[in-house]
């Protein structure tokens, strides 16, 4: 799995998008669930130029807009771009697209909400954002015994996840800080992010890695 996968999942094994965000899956068999094929149009195995076009038509935002990095520890790039009222009344996101190692095509797209993306929003905002988010992929048809949601963890809480039957994924999670109620003894999340991950095939990521036997 790539970092982020690996970051939010760390609690969880592996086998454990609101109308304006559908485009994420496609109709395929019934019996076995939506296609996982990207986020809007942006798909995976798309080219950089490629996906800066989709960006740039889709969000009505110039070239400048969009930011370029590298992953020191992947060896992979990333463009980003920050895009308001992804769901509708919930701030500013930042739509990171990560390119693969090798291949050089879209493996990965992750969406941010939090306040150090824009001050605006609120702890309420992430939970509202976060509901809206898991009741749309509840309906989308994925298996039972591919999907999952409202699991505790450490940092917060896995709304939703589930896979497709190509083990393309999608990952949901509020995270934050936990404290318990003194008076109830249960836990209470002080939400501080809100992360959507769309990942081609988590289980073989194409990032750097050292090869075994190296050392």
């Amino acid at each position: 799995m790539n970092q982020l996968f690996t970051r939010l999942c760390s609690a969880l094994p592996f086998a454990l998008a609101l109308c304006c965000l559908a485009p994420a899956v496609a109709a395929a068999d019934p019996s076995s669930g939506p296609a996982i094929l990207g986020f809007r149009t942006a798909a995976f195995g798309m080219s950089q130029t490629a996906v800066r076009a989709a960006v740039e038509a889709e969000f009505h935002v110039p070239a400048s807009a969009i930011s370029v990095a590298e992953n020191p520890l992947q060896h992979t790039q990333v463009l980003s771009v920050q895009v308001p009222d992804l769901v509708p009344g919930g701030g500013t996101a930042a739509v990171s697209y990560v390119f693969g190692y090798t291949t050089h095509k879209l493996i990965e797209v992750n969406i941010l909400w939090s306040a150090q993306i824009d001050p605006k929003i609120t702890p309420t905002m992430l939970y509202q954002n976060g509901e809206s988010l898991q009741q749309y992929f509840a309906t989308e048809g994925f298996p039972a015994d591919r999907s999952t949601g409202n699991v505790a963890t450490p940092n917060g809480i896995l709304l939703f996840r589930a896979s497709d039957a190509t083990g393309n994924a999608v990952l949901l999670i509020l995270s934050g800080t936990m404290t318990k109620d003194p008076k109830s003894d249960k836990s209470i999340l002080s939400p501080t992010a809100l992360t959507l991950a769309y990942a081609a095939d988590p289980q073989h990521p194409d990032i750097f890695q050292l090869a075994k036997g190296s050392f």
